[in-house]
């Protein structure tokens, strides 16, 4: 209420209690003004607070935009069901969207991954010969290997020291065969590679048998089978398109000089086969 009401209303009491009882001393006189002055007090204080109050609220009232509420998605909104069929059930409730966590970004393809190593070539890879089968060098039965153009027999033979040219007979000792090496990758640089292998010593020969090995001297050396040794890989160098070959082994291309093996530049190297059967 305000001041003027609450000073009337102040003023009607004292009035009557003048009039009904006795007047009251001077420290009562006081004491009733100072609780006045606190309640005239009070009152102002509680208006301006109330007053206050009332003016944060329009402030804030005018500041928020004026938006209107987001309505509420009704039944109708949303897409029609559609009927199912008779005695079928009711489809499950969608499942609601989850959360997903950031992952790494997954390289692309053409990022610099490590590629994929080679597969490894087959065991059983071995040369191209198919040249040598067409100028007619016999590859896999037993064969007699020859110095061709020489006039007289001397064939490819295994003796006591070693393998050389001095063989004149058919015998166990002079059955060569050529069969296909075995190679990483079949490429113009490893065609027409051969192992040589007598059968005779390979008949019962328990492992990989036995091979004609390349040697710095004269001689070769008859020696157990071994993949990876280069010394027992040959390479037939074609001479021409009538048959003839030379041998190229691990040290240069084989001589031969009345038989014999040579390391000098002196010999013959045109060599053929023979089939042993003839």
């Amino acid at each position: 209420m305000s001041d003027d009401r609450l000073d009337d209303g102040l003023n009607a009491y004292a009035d009557n209690v003048r009039r009904t009882v006795h007047p009251a001393g001077g420290a009562d006189v006081r004491r009733r003004s100072r609780q006045r002055k606190q309640r005239r007090a009070y009152a102002a204080a509680f208006g301006v607070v109330l007053l206050g109050s009332l003016g944060l609220g329009v402030a804030v009232s005018r500041q928020a935009p004026d938006r209107p509420a987001d309505p509420l998605p009704s039944a109708s909104a949303s897409a029609p069901a559609l009927p199912l069929p008779t005695g079928s059930a009711a489809p499950p409730p969608s499942t609601p969207p989850t959360a997903t966590t950031p992952t790494a970004a997954t390289p692309s393809r053409t990022s610099s991954t490590p590629s994929r190593p080679a597969d490894p070539p087959p065991a059983d890879l071995t040369s191209d010969v198919s040249q040598l089968r067409q100028l007619g060098i016999d590859i896999g039965p037993g064969v007699l290997v020859d110095v061709a153009d020489d006039g007289v027999d001397r064939w490819m033979q295994i003796g006591e020291d070693g393998v050389d040219f001095t063989g004149t007979t058919k015998t166990d000792t002079t059955m060569m065969s050529f069969k296909p090496a075995p190679v990483s990758a079949r490429t113009q640089a490893t065609r027409n590679r051969v192992i040589i292998q007598p059968p005779f010593w390979n008949e019962d020969a328990e492992g990989p048998g036995y091979c004609v090995a390349d040697t710095p001297g004269a001689a070769l050396s008859l020696e157990l089978c071994d993949a990876g040794r280069p010394a027992q890989v040959w390479t037939v160098v074609p001479a021409g398109d009538s048959g003839q070959f030379e041998l190229r082994g691990r040290h240069g291309i084989l001589r031969v000089d009345d038989g014999v093996l040579t390391t000098g530049t002196s010999g013959r190297t045109g060599l053929q086969t023979i089939p042993f059967a003839e």
